[in-house]
């Protein structure tokens, strides 16, 4: 592995420093995120509620809130239309939640992963409008559906689309590379994309990542209102914490508030917290326990997510919506048993693609394009993340059923998926999504030509560099600079997450005092610098380095993030070490 030290301005870092009243360390690593106005390393760091944007700053937001109110005002039937992961599931039930509030007549509809497939679909539509809908508000789908708006529009159904992906387009000619949005025709649009022109971009920027769920509260801010209004739209933030790390959304701007005070949320056992949450930290293990984003990416939003996987996501959608403490459990049970049973899945589907990976010719083989017939489509997702994890290459995984396949990608940096898809699209039935993760659907019959282009593509635009895992060096630090003090300080950085990283720092002659395996294969080092004190340091599953680099006497350098680990009443600074290298 790489190790890059990252690009600082040192001339930025020290003035911000003697400006903010930060630790230079702090400096460095608010410059790094792109953060040198002391002003902004204020807001930054305080993370108030009080800089959260106007609803109103969505330019389609007062058409979208009329035709609602209208609509609660009649009685008329509205249709919340989610999507079956956790962005979609939570976003689906806060609105659904707001608009019981406002005593609206409200239903929820979230499409099955298998039958109907992702997004807005006929059938679908159709049946709401049969049942005597008369406006469909979607969660986390809708901005691609151009066909669907039509015929939505030609049912006699309205439709409000609030949604993150990226938009389809078309090429303008002329030569050039430019193209243009091609949106749904339909009543409203509420989209990161689609802010009055007006706004200052700083606050265009701060809401250019809200994820489904995002957008979703941001039409219940403008729902709910001012005052009581906004106190009561805050509530909601556990759902769109959920959501927001789940969907792998980045943690700055506005995502970074609302996810930090829905931490707050999530971490809160009293009684006011929603019955389906509580119970799934129950059945999780996590009362009693602080929620970070790794507790929510890694426990309780895979169990919210296994009923879209394996079955309906009505489950996941009644556990965040019910009132009933005895239904939550229930609910969190089933949620709990079908993650088993999902994760029983995975692994068969993982070691069967990763054996078809090692039979590949890796320096031929831009992007892992891999299909079965014997795949369940609802985790080929995440064997896809694993695959790239694994091999550090692209990966699109394919479910083949009756000639059609269903297939999900994930991809790695420097090499835009939806790019990607978007120069095969010739070869595909649809695709969505996002810079590094992504659906589509393809003919059996087009599997391998879709093969062999998107690895070539991915070859031209990685070159023979392109494949190298790089691991990014904040910084260098000195084991004696870690001190409690700097350790409150650098969790003022928190919440941490994609695009805004936990601190990585490097330090050299580190010499081992103690090494040993602690679990089944974690590494434990006891590790000193020059004549300071040692510091205890963990490696999780590596205990593969025990004898190697990591013996007792060794001298080293390291790649490692500092925590404050607690054990057995005892309070210290910890290194979870990222990377090691021996020193001679």
């Amino acid at each position: 592995m790489k190790w890059v030290l990252a690009e600082a301005d040192n001339k930025a870092a020290t003035a911000l420093a003697d400006k903010a009243g930060l630790h230079p360390l702090i400096a460095r690593l608010m410059v790094n995120r792109g953060i040198t106005d002391p002003a902004d390393a204020r807001t930054f760091l305080a993370c108030d509620l009080s800089t959260l944007s106007d609803p109103g700053i969505f330019s389609q937001m007062g058409t979208a809130t009329d035709r609602i109110r209208a609509a609660i005002a009649a009685r008329e039937k509205i249709a919340v239309y989610g999507d079956y992961d956790v962005d979609g599931v939570s976003g689906a039930s806060l609105l659904y939640l707001v608009l019981r509030h406002l005593d609206a007549n409200v239903a929820c509809y979230i499409p099955d992963r298998m039958t109907e497939g992702y997004g807005l679909n006929s059938r679908a539509l159709e049946s709401l409008k049969t049942s005597g809908t008369g406006l469909v508000i979607t969660v986390d789908c809708g901005i691609t559906a151009v066909c669907e708006a039509a015929q939505a529009r030609s049912l006699g159904l309205d439709l409000i689309i609030t949604d993150h992906h990226e938009f389809s387009r078309s090429d303008l000619g002329h030569g050039t590379a430019d193209t243009k949005a091609i949106l749904p025709d339909a009543c409203a649009i509420l989209h990161p994309g689609l802010v009055d022109e007006d706004i200052p971009k700083a606050i265009r920027n701060s809401v250019s990542s809200l994820t489904g769920v995002g957008i979703a509260f941001k039409l219940a801010q403008a729902l709910l209102g001012r005052g009581v209004g906004h106190e009561h739209a805050l509530t909601y933030l556990d759902l769109v914490t959920l959501g927001t790390i789940a969907d792998v959304g980045s943690i700055t701007g506005e995502n970074r508030v609302l996810v930090k005070h829905g931490l707050t949320l999530l971490s809160n056992d009293s009684a006011s917290q929603r019955p389906g949450i509580a119970a799934l930290k129950q059945i999780a293990g996590l009362e009693g326990k602080p929620i970070g984003v790794g507790t929510v990416g890694f426990t309780l939003a895979p169990r919210i997510n296994a009923s879209g996987r394996l079955e309906r996501a009505d489950t996941a959608f009644r556990l965040l919506t019910t009132d009933s403490q005895e239904e939550a459990r229930e609910l969190a049970t089933m949620l709990d048993r079908v993650n088993k049973e999902r994760q029983a899945v995975e692994e068969g589907i993982r070691e069967h693609a990763r054996q078809l990976c090692l039979t590949k010719d890796l320096a031929v083989t831009g992007a892992f394009v891999l299909s079965s017939d014997e795949w369940h489509p609802g985790v080929i997702g995440i064997v896809a993340s694993r695959i790239v994890d694994e091999f550090y290459r692209p990966a699109a995984l394919i479910s083949i059923k009756d000639g059609m396949g269903k297939g999900s990608a994930r991809s790695i940096p420097g090499f835009d998926l939806y790019k990607g898809l978007e120069a095969c699209s010739d070869l595909l039935v649809g695709f969505g999504g996002h810079k590094y993760a992504a659906g589509f659907t393809i003919r059996e019959d087009n599997i391998q030509q879709f093969r062999e282009r998107l690895s070539a593509i991915v070859l031209e635009q990685m070159g023979p560099d392109g494949f190298v895992r790089s691991l990014t060096v904040d910084s260098a630090a000195t084991l004696e600079e870690l001190t409690m003090g700097l350790m409150q300080e650098i969790n003022k950085l928190a919440p941490f997450g994609q695009g805004n990283p936990e601190p990585r720092l490097g330090a050299r002659g580190l010499t081992v005092v103690s090494s040993r395996i602690v679990g089944a294969k974690h590494l434990k080092l006891r590790l000193k610098q020059q004549n300071g004190m040692p510091l205890d340091a963990i490696a999780f599953n590596r205990g593969d380095l025990l004898g190697n680099q990591a013996r007792d006497g060794a001298l080293l350098a390291a790649v490692f993030t500092p925590r404050i680990n607690t054990w057995n009443g005892r309070t210290a600074v910890e290194l979870e070490l990222r990377d090691i290298k021996s020193e001679k």
